[in-house]
């Protein structure tokens, strides 16, 4: 059986690691410049089976580098990490509509990786502080 205390650090350890992701990812796109949007702006507007209106499709990726920090530094906070997995989940189902779209296929398939991180990160316990130092026994580790 596992203790209690390995599924909370297990849970920290998958947050963190959420977080990394999010945080490079929308870093990364604030310094590419213009890069990422060119890139993703150009391929939306190829020939594909689902054509959505420009529009959308580029205020959505101006927007998609503030929705990965601001995720990334919600899930700092306990307090609101269900709400903000939730979102994780809603995020990440988009980027998987937007690479079906695309018909990139193997990248629609990684996405399912990001999927599963956030429910693990859902159905794992929580510690009630990043810095709660539970007592551990000398057995558990």
């Amino acid at each position: 059986m596992i203790s209690e205390q390995k599924l909370k650090d297990a849970e920290r350890m998958v947050r963190i690691t959420m977080i990394l992701i999010l945080l490079t990812a929308g870093t990364s796109k604030f310094f590419s410049g213009d890069g990422f949007f060119n890139y993703y702006s150009q391929l939306f507007q190829g020939d594909l089976r689902i054509n959505l209106p420009p529009l959308l499709i580029n205020l959505y990726l101006k927007v998609i580098p503030f929705i990965e920090i601001f995720l990334g530094f919600s899930l700092f906070m306990n307090k609101y990490k269900n709400y903000t997995v939730y979102a994780w989940f809603v995020f990440m189902l988009s980027l998987l509509f937007g690479h079906y779209i695309l018909q990139e296929w193997s990248s629609v398939n990684q996405m399912l990786g990001y999927i599963f991180l956030g429910l693990l990160c859902f159905i794992l316990p929580n510690h009630s502080s990043w810095f709660n130092k539970s007592s551990y026994n000398e057995s558990n580790g």
